[in-house]
């Protein structure tokens, strides 16, 4: 997992990396666009100028960037300065001379110059402010792409860790799954193989008993196993009964109930329906009441509550007895978990009622929910009602 993380991290960080840069060189490549346009537009204008008036005589140029035009004898040397920017003084007319006689580059971001000749006279443009704002933008750029790079870094860990924590914990899952598996196959094979070189020995009827005793709670075991896995298969859906799926689903514990010196209390509001699946939700039904069945106290009631809660159709099944240990609400939807370990494998009980449970509320669109309060435990399930849409097919379904 830190492996695939490290290479999560590394490609949404260069991807992220590469735009951020892109759109740091665009805005720097615009800058230095406009800066250009402006010199050229300089140099344009005094051309223009010098087309409509001539060179015979000397005037002032206003323009957005000091601006000078020189006229050169055919050795080179300056005969005369016809047109200057009322801003150039001596000194930066003889800087500006001296550069356009000996150009070093038109780059932006280092010349302080820029000139162009046409015939006998050379135009030139002060770019040393300029120069220094491109250098100020390239700057920023920079100082701004690092941070940007660093925020990037720790937030693309960040982000990975968050996408990826719930792979890793599903993988997690996985491996405890298969371990705690293989620990509950173990024991009653164990218990076989130790039986049957028993009865090579020794053959005695004790020695074939603990074989089917073993036998049967291996096959209780691969049944919940198998339950488990079609639990979390998805399955089409379709309007469902659920107040006749409840109370069928329940009807046959009350006799197993009965013998636990338990009572069976319904309370179910009449004609709710959901989307779901039948089948599963009965099997939902039985969990819980065999749940309930297993932790009650004798001569109480287990009860069943069936009804809608403002927005939700609630399903609950309330128990007196064992209470859930606390801050274990959670945990007792996790597979093979028991808390009574001996107890529960005495019973034929491998934890997995609840988590089949858990899947198919799931599997639902629903919620479920262990409480336990002064002796008394509750499980509610809340399933979300049927849409205006589907109330008016069920409607016309029932009218049929």
């Amino acid at each position: 997992m830190h492996e695939l993380r490290t290479r999560m991290q590394t490609l949404v960080f260069g991807l992220a990396a590469l735009f951020a840069v892109l759109i740091l060189a665009l805005a720097n490549g615009f800058a230095y666009w406009q800066a250009a346009q402006t010199v050229q537009e300089n140099l344009n204008g005094a051309s223009r100028l010098f087309d409509e008036r001539g060179y015979d005589r000397e005037f002032d140029i206003l323009s957005s960037l000091p601006v000078c035009t020189v006229l050169l004898d055919h050795s080179g040397e300056v005969t005369a300065v016809i047109a200057r920017d009322p801003d150039m003084d001596e000194e930066d007319l003889v800087r500006a001379v001296s550069s356009a006689l000996h150009p070093a580059s038109d780059f932006l971001y280092t010349a302080n110059y820029v000139s162009r000749r046409e015939g006998n006279a050379i135009t030139i443009v002060e770019t040393g402010e300029i120069a220094c704002q491109l250098r100020t933008v390239l700057r920023g750029s920079l100082a701004l792409g690092t941070g940007l790079l660093v925020l990037l870094w720790f937030g693309t860990k960040r982000l990975i860790q968050v996408m990826t924590d719930p792979i890793a914990e599903s993988i997690e899952k996985q491996k405890q799954f298969v371990a705690d598996a293989s620990h509950e196959l173990k024991t009653p094979l164990s218990v076989i193989l130790a039986s049957a070189e028993a009865m090579e020995q020794d053959p005695q009827p004790r020695w074939l008993r603990a074989i089917v005793t073993e036998s049967e709670q291996m096959n209780r075991l691969i049944t919940s196993l198998l339950d488990l896995s079609r639990s979390e298969r998805l399955k089409d859906k379709a309007l469902v009964n659920l107040t006749e799926t409840v109370e069928q689903a329940a009807l046959p514990f009350e006799s197993l109930l009965y013998e636990r010196h338990l009572g069976l209390v319904l309370d179910l509001e009449p004609r709710l329906e959901i989307m779901g699946v039948r089948e599963d939700l009965a099997r939902l039904t039985a969990i819980l009441l065999d749940n309930a069945s297993c932790h009650a106290d004798p001569d109480t009631d287990v009860t069943v509550t069936l009804k809608q809660a403002k927005d939700r159709i609630m399903l609950e099944v309330t128990d007196v007895g064992e209470a859930i240990p606390a801050g274990e609400e959670k945990r007792i939807f996790d597979r093979f978990y028991r808390a009574d370990d001996s107890r529960s494998r005495h019973q034929g009980r491998y934890g997995l009622g609840l988590a089949i449970a858990k899947n198919i509320t799931e599997g639902h669109g629903a919620a479920i929910q262990a409480s336990s309060r002064s002796g008394t435990t509750t499980f509610r399930v809340w399933f979300e009602p049927l849409s205006e849409k589907q109330k008016i097919r069920s409607g016309r379904n029932r009218n049929r």
